[in-house]
């Protein structure tokens, strides 16, 4: 990833513009109001306060004392207090919105990055999807989008702080144009010094994107072999790698947030030294009223916040808004947020019909060549060498992976569109790792959008055989069952996914390896509890053994990705 620093930053708040849409005016309106409260309030504390004690300034603030002519001496300075006070709350009530409306905006932009890099990915469907990889993916939604949705939210407080140093610079300039224009050459020679460390910031930012992705990938991989390094031994070099990546990861955070505190410190220097400058200018060389100097001198100070904070928030948004390049750049760009639409109703088929399919992964991966036929409520059953293209055959037939070769219809018509929305509505994929979550035995049953009472759990529960188990939970359907169900055994996982399948009364049933944990007794009683189902759905189920292949009404074998033709039990 090697765009220009503008680039980067500016696909990002494009992306942003274009979510935000008008919502972003009434923002903008806050953060003016906000802003002309406070200045106001600023100017009325010292020289208003000198009015209505009788003194005159002359100059530009003496046309203020035409507000105060018509009310009595005794009577102005409560007046100027209670002008002040209502201007302070009016900023605090504009604040208070401002910062409400642009928290909601961020949130909204974050939910709405997520939901798009999600729709995204399964719109490019299964392939796409495997090349990116868990830990990819993981990293794209737990590292990326965060990290995009923080250069947003700083790129909010750029604004208002801009928004806050004009108005306050306006003000300023009634005053003392003079004194105005030498803060002006202070700030913009401070914002020239700024520049190398907003392009730290992006290198930074780079840096924190690759090795966020890297922590993540060794993060899986400890994961998924710990189980083994602990059996045999081989814990410190999973370890040693993790904290490899891990170190990295930490040695650039820790570079990017002390180029943030130096140049923080340096920002406060600065202040100090330009106060003096401006104290030194406006008392000798200018020799401005008492009340203009300390007024002037007071919006300085508060100008100097909001410019350390433009300079601050650069820094992080050149060092985040990579993050956001990275998410299109992984995703091959963004797609619009996914409307809504209704549920597809499930096909009601008569003939599934492959003819010559082919998909090829690799040199020597995949499946050269299949035809079979299948009609409701058959059973065909397909066995096979690893590796020979069996797995490549059901996500074929499951609409998953379009053919390179030959053709797949239901009923005469090809799997695309509408048709294809149907037929996926009309089936069940079970793998062998049976997609358990950290979640409920309820929530692991309705994670696919079945919608179920009790009634129907618990029936679906005794046709897996798992029912037993889950009424033994202290909290039964409501019992969490651990990070990939590691509360249940294999078979029990296995029976859970078979269990949520059938919530969705299929009509066609794909079973790849779905009953491998089940000893042959369990697997036989489960296998023929699913052909008693009335009405019965069609099953392809691929298995290694011949016993799980012996329920089948048909038998195929899948040999250098050629499927054999047909034989009889």
């Amino acid at each position: 990833m090697s765009e220009r620093p503008r680039s980067v930053v500016a696909s990002l708040f494009a992306d942003y513009r274009n979510f935000a849409g008008a919502r972003l005016w009434p923002a903008l309106a806050l953060m003016l109001g906000g802003a002309i409260a406070e200045g106001v309030g600023i100017l009325l504390i010292v020289p208003l306060a000198t009015i209505a004690i009788g003194k005159d300034l002359g100059g530009s603030l003496g046309r203020l004392s035409v507000l105060a002519a018509a009310v009595p001496p005794d009577r102005r300075f409560a007046l100027v207090l209670v002008a002040f006070v209502a201007a302070m709350a009016l900023r605090s009530l504009l604040i208070f919105a401002r910062d409400r409306r642009l928290a909601d905006l961020d949130n909204a932009y974050e939910a709405s990055l997520r939901l798009r890099a999600a729709s995204t990915l399964a719109e490019r469907g299964w392939t796409f999807a495997c090349g990116i990889g868990q830990a990819g993916m993981q990293s794209l939604l737990l590292n990326d989008v965060p990290r995009a949705g923080l250069a947003v939210a700083q790129g909010q407080a750029f604004l208002v702080a801009a928004v806050m140093l004009a108005v306050q610079f306006c003000i300023a300039a009634w005053l003392s144009p003079l004194l105005s224009l030498i803060a002006l050459t202070i700030v913009a020679a401070a914002s020239l010094m700024a520049i190398g460390w907003v392009r730290r910031g992006l290198r930074s930012g780079l840096a924190l994107v690759e090795s966020g992705e890297t922590s993540t990938g060794s993060g899986f991989r400890l994961h998924a072999g710990l189980k083994a390094a602990l059996a045999q031994g081989t814990v410190p070099q999973f370890i040693g790698e993790y904290r490899s990546s891990l170190e990295q990861a930490r040695s650039e955070a820790t570079r990017y947030q002390s180029d943030i505190a130096a140049a923080r410190g340096l920002a406060f220097t600065a202040s100090a030294v330009a106060a003096a400058v401006l104290l030194f200018v406006g008392y000798r060389l200018l020799g401005l009223p008492f009340p203009i100097l300390v007024t002037s001198l007071v919006l300085f100070a508060r100008m100097a916040a909001p410019a350390q904070q433009l300079q601050q928030s650069a820094q992080h948004i050149a060092a985040y808004a990579p993050s956001f390049a990275a998410i299109e750049e992984r995703l091959h760009g963004l797609d619009p947020v996914p409307q809504p639409r209704p549920a597809a109703r499930p096909l009601e088929w008569s003939a599934l019909r492959v003819r010559s399919v082919g998909y090829r992964h690799g040199e020597g991966l995949g499946l050269v060549r299949a035809s079979f036929d299948l009609a409701p409520g058959q059973w065909l059953g397909i066995g096979g060498a690893s590796g020979g293209g069996k797995t490549t055959l059901l996500d074929v037939v499951a609409g998953l992976l379009s053919p390179q070769q030959g053709e797949v219809t239901v009923d005469g018509a090809a799997l695309a569109g509408a048709h294809l929305d149907a037929w996926r509505a009309s089936l069940s994929y079970v793998g062998q790792d049976g997609s358990v979550f950290d979640d409920s035995v309820r929530g692991n049953l309705l994670a696919e959008g079945a919608v179920a009472d009790d009634d129907a759990i618990w029936s679906a529960l005794q046709l897996a055989g798992l029912d037993g188990r889950v009424r033994a939970f202290r909290g039964g359907l409501d019992q969490r069952i651990g990070d990939r169900g590691s509360q249940l055994s294999g078979g029990e996982r296995q029976r859970l996914a078979i269990a949520r399948a059938l919530l969705r009364r299929p009509t066609l049933l794909i079973l790849d390896e779905a009953t491998s944990a089940l000893d042959p007794r369990g697997e036989a009683s489960l296998l023929e509890a699913l052909r008693a189902l009335d009405p019965r759905p069609a099953a392809i189920l691929v298995a290694h053994r011949p016993s799980s292949l012996a329920h089948c009404d048909r038998r195929v074998r899948i040999e250098a990705g050629v499927l054999e033709p047909d034989k009889q039990p």
